[in-house]
């Protein structure tokens, strides 16, 4: 049994559960329409626990969304799951197995399936919401003070900034946030829409005069009206590490970045590098307009309360933090984690060289943070992965370690310390990204162990580090001076004028 009819058909005299509520689950509304009922509804993601089905999607019904304990109240031989996690089917189907149940779907593959025997894909066009979205193109206007920020629960940097200044200068506009989690903090006079209701959000879309990505844009459905202004903001600075997109070894998402970067009117950059890779990596044919980085005004910014973070972890406020941020590897395991660095030997030579009583932050990618939170560490360190803002941490923090992520350029903006630390540089280069820089010429000092990274710390010069940053930002065009935010907000309501 492989099709969405065969599916309807053993719901029919069993209870259905829906579980795990990404965005796939749409497609089992846009099949199954009213012939099936909903007994029950659940997910590990538990941000969404305790809220409603109707929270995340276009339903009616009054289901509250549970963690997997409650499975425990159904009889396995009358109960059907529909999985809508693609990346977690065959470990939540192998969970599900073993505690007896039998029935068990994928909304992932009942939806290819089905696409295959009318020749179609996930690539083209759904036609469902495409006829949606012309119904939206021709009955509603495009309103002219309305801005949408897309896939804003994933890379809310930037566009948080943003909003924040246009709310400051323009109490009168409509601002959207869109994402598939309401677990994030928003802003008071900004409206929110999960993605998961796909008429809201089709609704939304079609009528925002500007609509802001910093992704590609995946809604295949979506129509670009004329009077209408997309723009790429990015996830990154004013500068980025590694090659992205079109110039990677493997692009995953060629056809995706080749249709869609095409579709941008404006990207905001933040210097002359920025703009010649995003050309490339993007494909990237609209024009620019240089704001710099905006997420990173916070760091010039004399009133940050870093006492938010103090009181967050329970620090005193003599502290001092060092943040330790990896980036994420696809294929060398072996420094997946960081779980390299020896902890107790950075933290004395830090306070060797610095003097005062040090603690470690650990910000792991978004990737693998989940994995993550299992590792135990000492009591001076802290994983602070799944703390929303990276932009605050690095305000409050003094120092940063990391290795291949471009992270490592915005604490350098106003002349932080950075150290990196890359045990694994050979294999990673050769393997995984390639870079935009040849490494062992960055402006940080560079090392291969803890033994060197140490060593390094202790021979810190600060103003031969000083010198060497303002050397190769101004090279590059960068410019950071903690107005960015202000610059692009001015930019986009010159647009709506």
């Amino acid at each position: 049994m492989n099709s969405w009819q065969d599916f309807i058909n053993i719901c029919r005299d069993k209870k259905l559960i829906l579980y795990g509520l990404g965005t796939l689950l749409n497609y089992f509304f846009i099949r199954c329409g009213d012939s099936v009922k909903i007994s029950a509804a659940v997910d590990n993601d538990v941000s969404k626990q305790g809220h409603l089905l109707s929270d995340f999607f276009d339903v009616d019904d009054n289901i509250i969304i549970n963690s997997k304990d409650s499975l425990s109240n159904f009889d396995p031989d009358n109960v059907v799951f529909l999985v809508s996690s693609f990346r977690y089917f065959d470990e939540i189907a192998a969970d599900l197995k073993n505690s007896g149940f039998k029935f068990i779907f994928s909304t992932q593959f009942l939806e290819s399936d089905y696409r295959n025997e009318i020749g179609s894909s996930f690539d083209s066009d759904d036609n469902y919401m495409n006829e949606f979205a012309k119904i939206c193109t021709d009955k509603f206007p495009v309103q002219k003070n309305k801005i949408i920020f897309l896939s804003m629960d994933r890379y809310p940097e930037h566009g948080k900034y943003i909003t924040q200044k246009l709310l400051e200068k323009n109490s009168d506009l409509d601002i959207v946030w869109s994402g598939n989690s309401d677990s994030i903090d928003i802003p008071a006079g900004v409206r929110w829409i999960n993605e998961g209701k796909f008429k809201s959000f089709i609704y939304e879309i079609e009528t925002a005069k500007i609509l802001i990505h910093s992704t590609a844009i995946r809604s295949t459905f979506q129509i670009k009206r004329e009077e209408q202004i997309y723009i790429q903001i990015k996830h990154w600075g004013s500068l980025t590490l590694k090659k992205f997109f079109l110039d990677e070894f493997d692009c995953v998402e060629k056809d995706l970045w080749l249709k869609t970067g095409l579709l941008f009117d404006y990207l905001i950059s933040g210097s002359s590098l920025d703009e010649s890779s995003c050309r490339s990596g993007f494909n990237f044919k609209g024009k620019f307009f240089r704001a710099g980085s905006p997420r990173s005004d916070i760091l010039f910014n004399p009133d940050f309360p870093k006492s938010k973070i103090f009181q967050k972890f329970n620090l005193n406020s003599h502290s001092k933090i060092l943040l330790f941020a990896p980036t994420w590897r696809g294929l060398s395991d072996k420094f997946l984690h960081g779980i390299d660095l020896d902890f107790y030997l950075i933290k004395s030579s830090l306070e060797k060289k610095f003097g005062g009583d040090w603690f470690i932050f650990l910000r792991f990618h978004p990737s693998v943070k989940i994995n993550s939170n299992f590792n135990s560490y000492p009591d001076f360190v802290f994983n602070v992965s799944n703390y929303q803002d990276s932009q605050e941490l690095i305000a409050a923090s003094d120092i940063l370690i990391s290795d291949y992520s471009s992270i490592i350029f915005e604490p350098a903006y106003v002349f932080k310390p950075v150290f990196l630390c890359a045990p694994d540089k050979d294999f990673y280069l050769n393997n995984e990204r390639q870079l935009l820089f040849n490494y062992d010429s960055l402006p940080f000092p560079v090392s291969s162990d803890n033994l060197e990274l140490s060593n390094q710390i202790l021979n810190f010069n600060q103003v031969l580090y000083r010198d060497n940053l303002q050397k190769f930002f101004e090279f590059y065009g960068v410019n950071e001076d903690g107005h960015a935010s202000e610059r692009a907000a001015d930019f986009i309501l010159d647009l709506l004028r």
